[in-house]
């Protein structure tokens, strides 16, 4: 594509030139709204920031939550593997089992190794 486009006034006067779509590159289309209410200060710190950024408003915001979600996804992950990850070893630390064939026979190769 050749078509070249500005920001609107009071936005970022980067230019943008939309890269072609190919199979490989298709985008999905964004058919869903968020919408939120904030007071005007809130909205003008962050459409200042988006501007020292060079991103569009919805740019910024889509980036932040982005951003937002994976921290908030990787935070539950890590608790929650944390959780579950300790509950079973302390199970293994208390459980009275005798090893099995597959550790008794890797015990009994590397001794054979590291002895001879």
């Amino acid at each position: 594509m050749s078509t070249e486009r500005t920001a609107s006034p009071g936005r970022s006067s980067r230019t943008v030139k939309p890269v072609p779509a190919t199979k490989s590159h298709k985008r999905p289309a964004k058919t869903a709204r968020v919408e939120a209410r904030t007071s005007a200060r809130k909205k003008a710190f962050y459409q200042r920031a988006a501007d020292l950024k060079g991103q569009s408003f919805t740019e910024f915001v889509e980036d932040s939550l982005d951003q937002a979600a994976a921290r908030a996804h990787k935070e539950f992950e890590t608790l929650e593997l944390s959780a579950r990850d300790s509950k079973a070893f302390v199970a293994a630390l208390l459980a009275d089992a005798a090893p099995s064939r597959t550790l008794t026979a890797a015990a009994k190769r590397y001794k054979e190794r590291t002895e001879a």
